[in-house]
């Protein structure tokens, strides 16, 4: 993990780093979700959100930076009694997803996936799934979204508050 710590600037620090094919092609990437300083004492629900970031070899096999994005994973604090919302990264070939859950009586959840578009030389959004469960009376509703149901949306550019939430009457 030390040649991936440079990604993480400013007193930030990197939460968890996960390694995989990002791109299809063989080499190995890693996303890695940073969490930068000052939300060690944030009040519940407040606080930075973490920054995901997404590295490549180069040629050299170096790893750069190749897009990022600040809306994908909240706060440390942003997952209700839960505790902290981040859950985990996936990679398998050409494709990451990201999952993200917090709640109390209703528990929420949010999985997002990136895959690789070589034409695009880009990650865009393929799939997000959201679904809360009320703990006490089993009722459930989840929203399920294809690429088609995002259209063309890259991972810098992606917003999950432009997305309908999962939500109980």
């Amino acid at each position: 993990m030390d040649d991936l710590k440079s990604f993480a600037t400013g007193g930030a620090k990197i939460l968890e780093s996960t390694k995989g094919d990002l791109t299809g092609d063989g080499r190995q990437g890693a996303v890695l979700i940073i969490d930068p300083p000052g939300g060690e004492n944030a009040k519940l629900g407040e606080g930075p959100a973490r920054d995901v970031v997404l590295v490549v070899p180069d040629t050299a096999g170096h790893f750069q930076k190749a897009a990022s994005n600040t809306r994908i994973v909240p706060c440390a604090t942003c997952g209700g009694v839960a505790g902290d919302p981040y859950g985990y990264t996936k990679i398998t070939k050409g494709q990451f997803t990201i999952v993200n859950g917090g709640g109390s009586r209703e528990r929420w959840s949010d999985e997002y996936t990136f895959t690789w578009s070589a034409a695009r030389k880009d990650w865009l959004a393929s799939h997000v799934l959201r679904k809360v469960t009320d703990s006490d009376t089993g009722k459930e509703k989840t929203v399920d979204l294809t690429a088609k149901d995002l259209g063309d949306v890259s991972f810098k550019d992606f917003d999950p508050s432009h997305l309908p939430e999962a939500t109980l009457p």
